[in-house]
């Protein structure tokens, strides 16, 4: 194992950058936090899972380094909100993609590419309908997969992508026999009272919270992108990544939802406390490695 696999090595990684180092959790999530942060002296680092960010925090629960760590809130926020250190940011939605879900600015993006009104077809007629209509389709799917996580059974209830419960490649009306069939096979696999339990948390979160900020990020993300390209008539497909980067942008600028002040202060707060211990410790930056 190389050093920098091993804690001491993960731990001393900061030391060879300029910037304070903010680990997240993939690639995509960068736009937005480089937003958020873009008038602070910080790097943001993709650790490419959870998995790995969680490292990362242990250690900077064990030894107060001068970094962050920005963990997705997953199915978790619906029994812990708290996070166990100031540098250790836990979001309130389950993962970064639910925060860029906004009615205003996913508009604002349709006519950006669809400036002509009567190029936008209306297929729902709105962001509010598509959103009650994932809420009514997949609630139960998602009441199972709450279930199977905090089981631990290893069930994957949602893939990555929502493509496969589309009534067709060309529609955005979802087939109830598909969610239907998902739904049996996943029943079969875990208790009722599990599911019970599931249902309570889920129901208390929706009490102050959308459906679609639980909704597993990705699988949010590409129901939205979806509608996207449904309800904008133009001739080419609308890449992921153009979404993504515009919302990235118009969200954290724009959006002053409590969720979204929260993250702000918290993760600049966080930034702003790492360079203080740095500075306070007196470190030398080993390198420039990367900077």
């Amino acid at each position: 194992m190389s050093l920098s696999r091993t804690p001491s090595g993960l731990a001393a990684e900061h030391l060879f950058y300029q910037e304070i180092l903010v680990y997240v959790e993939g690639p995509t999530d960068i736009p937005s936090y480089n937003e958020v942060l873009q008038n602070y002296n910080c790097r943001i680092i993709s650790k490419k899972g959870k998995a790995e960010c969680e490292k990362f925090a242990a250690l900077l629960e064990q030894g107060n380094y001068p970094y962050v760590v920005v963990l997705d809130g997953d199915y978790e926020i619906l029994e812990h909100t708290r996070s166990p250190h100031r540098r250790i940011v836990w979001l309130h939605r389950h993962s970064c993609e639910n925060y860029l879900l906004e009615e205003k600015p996913i508009e604002k993006f349709r006519h950006y590419r669809a400036p002509l009104e009567d190029s936008l077809e209306r297929l729902p007629s709105s962001f509010k309908e598509i959103v009650e209509d994932t809420e009514l389709n997949f609630k139960e799917l998602l009441v199972l997969d709450v279930a199977h996580q905090r089981a631990k059974t290893g069930y994957q209830v949602f893939p990555k992508g929502a493509d496969q419960f589309f009534a067709g490649p060309k529609t955005t009306d979802f087939q109830d026999s598909r969610i239907q069939e998902r739904r049996s096979e996943a029943t079969l696999y875990i208790d009722e009272q599990s599911i019970e339990e599931a249902r309570t948390l889920v129901r208390g979160f929706l009490k102050n919270h959308r459906f679609i900020d639980l909704l597993p990020g990705h699988f949010a993300f590409s129901i939205i992108r979806r509608w996207i390209n449904h309800t904008v008539n133009v001739s080419r497909r609308i890449l992921e990544e153009d979404i993504r980067v515009f919302l990235s942008t118009e969200v954290w600028r724009s959006v002053k939802t409590r969720d979204h002040n929260s993250l702000k202060r918290r993760l600049r707060r966080a930034v702003r406390e790492a360079e203080q211990i740095r500075q306070s410790s007196g470190n030398p930056v080993q390198s420039n490695a990367g900077s």
